[in-house]
Order: structure tokens, then sequence, then C-alpha cells
């Protein structure tokens, strides 16, 4: 192989590489996109299922199915009460399964700990006092157990 063809040889591998790199950055991006619309659809998902079972107040379980959650999301009983109308924020109880994918806080927010994909539990009763309902919404635990 004469030294022209050396050359040519580093420059094809050079080139392969670049593109190959290309190649990746392209598939990590589609990745990291497709992981996005997944988390903004699971949240959509997460307050429509709070307006359903607001809209049947009669103590009735809406579940929500496989909804994924990103790592460090938090969701408050005043994020929820900003999503509907006709319910203040202290009317909400925030539940979730014991597990470390969850981190309760006084049963008003939960944050995600670790990226999940789990169900979430709404149920909505006539209230008292200054609620005229009272919604409970649970992360990975199932409301109908507790009865």
């Amino acid at each position: 192989m004469n030294r022209l063809g050396q050359e040519e040889a580093g420059f094809r591998l050079l080139i392969e590489i670049v593109m190959v790199a290309f190649i990746m950055v392209i598939i990590y991006g589609v990745i990291t996109q497709v992981d996005s619309w997944r988390w903004k659809i699971s949240e959509k998902s997460l307050f429509d299922g709070f307006q359903r079972a607001l809209n049947s107040p009669d103590g009735s379980i809406i579940v929500q199915k496989d909804l994924v959650f990103a790592k460090g999301a938090t969701y408050s009983n005043r994020a929820f009460a900003g999503s509907a109308t006709g319910i203040g924020f202290e009317c909400i109880e925030i539940q979730a399964n014991e597990s470390i994918a969850f981190k309760l806080y006084e049963n008003k927010m939960v944050e995600i700990t670790t990226q999940i994909q789990t169900d979430v539990y709404y149920k909505c009763l006539p209230g008292e006092g200054d609620c005229k309902y009272h919604c409970i919404v649970s992360f990975g635990r199932d409301l109908a157990e507790e009865e």
C-alpha cells in the first residue's frame, strides 16, 4: 500500500467516527424527547383524573393507569387545587405507596425520588365545614384496599 492509500484510510476512519457520533447524538435526542412527551402526557392525565373525580364526588374511585413520573417531580395539594375550580387546597389529601419511589410530606405533597411508572387513584366525597368536597389523590396505593 502506498503512502496516499494509508492517508486516505485514516481520513475515512475519521469520517466514519464523526458519522457514528452524529448518529448517536440524534438517537439520544430522540430518546430524550420521547421521555419528555411521556412525562407531559402523564402529567396531563394526572390532573385530568383529578378533575374526573371532582366531577363525580360520590366516593367512586377513579384510576389513571401507568403514569410515568420523572425523578424529582413534586405534586402538592395546591397544584391539584389550582388545576380545578371549586375546591381549596386544604380539602385535598395526598397519599403515596410506602416505597423508595415516593417521599410524602404531611399528606400535602409527594416527591418522586426515582423515575417510576405507577397508577394514581382518586376519590372525592362531599366535604364538611369549609370544604365543599374532600378529595384524596393516591400515588401507587389502591384506595379500594383501604375500604
